[in-house]
């Protein structure tokens, strides 16, 4: 049937930039036989071109296992050291589970979390039977060329000796190709995400729409968090590293960490032009020329640099686009939030204590939360414009983070959804309906104190065997189930 016909230039598409591949006509076959297959089983509220999506997604991971290219054995290896489990939601039976061959609990989570995407905003039931058809009818067809399918030698060199470590923006490359085109982590709509994005970049630094683009795509994989384990591009690099016997890159990889984008102070050029600067936070770091992209030479007696910065391997990049200027009060200005941020610390400690250290404080409306602020805690008027909330909102959650340089958060409904002894707003109907939808909506430091301190006990998913039943499926993947659907959101 020529509708589920998949090109050639889908699988291309799913690769490494860069990458050849001899394989990719052979595999763009077997994507359209799977989506074939999965027509047949006339689901009905899944769209054709969900049905690809699927198909493609499958057939990448058929891909990935028979080469063993380590992205797949990179995720289920972090599973199984994370949760104790090669996948979620299934009972794996490990002593026959084989990260290179196909399997169908695989497939099975593929379509699960494909359908994030194809119906955005719900959570499916990984139990749904409807699933299990698809997931049967996928991998019959990975079965049947199992055997004798071509090995994608290309992408197996790709990442066994990979040629892009030594190049800070090649490995950049592959991050953004996590980003971009990976089956397993990559992310839904990006372009319209990164047209926002640089719309909004454009507008705040004042620059062009295709500088504000190329911004956008440089601080991409320094600050997203995808894939079904919502980690960095940088982290799910160093799974793959790692799952290819090769520790030393998966540290490099790993360890990267982004400065900015803000203003910079230039403290002294050497003879070498390589630059010092001033971070915000009191740091001084050094930048070669070479990594500065060589600026010309009246950028050298500026005062300040505006872009962001990556050390990677032990040396300094410059990350994206900048602007060079003497605009020194800039810096400083930024300086100052940055040390009025720090100096919050101790009204942090006032919160926590007044809460028998936890973090988590709850009021009954707008106004306690207010009065309890002004009256406990040694604020100034410049404090209090920033506590400031509008009226009305009741069973307010407040977060104190442990992060000290992160605000504060504020949750109106918040305390409907979290058991604590210690709240007595807790609605245990209501928390059974909205606290997947609360959990969602929170900062990762907040799901992550409300899961690993079980203060969610009620939160339920729809099941075909009972509500019961979706609620042990959260209770038993919750830390899981909330990354995954919310790296599709």
């Amino acid at each position: 049937m020529k509708y589920t016909l998949i090109p050639k230039m889908m699988i291309e598409n799913c690769h490494p930039k860069g990458m050849p591949s001899s394989t990719d006509m052979e595999y763009a076959r077997i994507a359209t036989e799977i989506t074939s297959e999965l027509a047949k089983q006339d689901v009905k509220d899944i769209p054709l071109d969900g049905l690809k999506l699927m198909a493609v997604n499958i057939t990448m991971y058929f891909e990935d296992v028979i080469a063993d290219a380590g992205i797949w054995r990179g995720f289920t290896n972090e599973m199984k050291e994370r949760y104790g489990n090669y996948l979620p939601f299934y009972d794996i039976d490990t002593e026959n589970y084989y990260q290179d061959e196909p399997n169908l609990d695989d497939v099975r989570f593929l379509i699960w979390y494909t359908m994030l995407q194809v119906h955005y905003g719900k959570i499916g039931n990984p139990e749904n039977p409807l699933l299990d058809k698809l997931a049967v009818a996928a991998y019959n067809v990975l079965e049947k060329h199992f055997e004798t399918v071509s090995v994608n030698e290309d992408l197996k060199e790709y990442f066994a000796n990979p040629q892009f470590l030594d190049d800070f923006y090649k490995q950049r490359d592959v991050l953004k190709w996590l980003c971009y085109g990976c089956y397993l982590t990559y992310i839904p709509d990006i372009q319209e995400r990164l047209f926002e994005q640089a719309q909004d970049l454009a507008q705040s630094m004042r620059c062009d729409l295709d500088l504000a683009h190329y911004l956008a795509e440089s601080f991409m994989p320094y600050q997203s968090k995808i894939g079904p384990l919502k980690e960095l591009p940088q982290q799910w690099a160093a799974m793959i590293m790692r799952a290819n016997g090769n520790d030393a890159a998966a540290e490099a990889i790993g360890s990267q960490r982004k400065k900015g984008p803000h203003a910079f102070k230039l403290l002294s050029v050497s003879e070498d032009m390589s630059v010092t600067f001033e971070s915000i936070d009191g740091e001084k770091f050094s930048v070669s020329a070479s990594n500065l992209n060589n600026p010309r030479e009246e950028c050298y007696k500026r005062k300040l640099i505006i872009g962001s910065f990556v050390q990677y391997d032990g040396r300094w990049y410059l990350n994206g686009g900048s602007a060079w200027s003497d605009n020194i009060e800039m810096f400083e200005e930024s300086q100052t939030n940055y040390t009025n941020q720090k100096n919050i610390v101790p009204l942090y400690e006032e919160l926590r204590k007044k809460a028998g250290d936890n973090p988590l404080l709850y009021f009954a409306d707008t106004e306690a939360m207010s009065d309890f602020m002004k009256h406990n805690l040694p604020l100034g008027k410049g404090m209090e414009k920033g506590i400031q909330f509008p009226p009305g909102h009741k069973n307010i959650l407040v977060y104190v983070p442990l992060d000290n340089e992160k605000d504060f958060e504020i949750y109106p409904d918040g305390a409907l959804c979290v058991k604590d002894e210690r709240n007595p707003y807790y609605n245990a109907k209501y928390a059974k309906n909205q606290a997947i939808n609360f959990v969602l909506s929170v900062s990762d430091e907040v799901r992550d104190y409300l899961i690993s301190n079980k203060l969610l006990p009620d939160a339920t998913i729809n099941s075909v065997y009972g509500l019961e039943r979706g609620n042990e499926i959260v209770q038993q993947n919750f830390d899981f189930l909330i990354r995954a659907v919310s790296s599709r959101l």
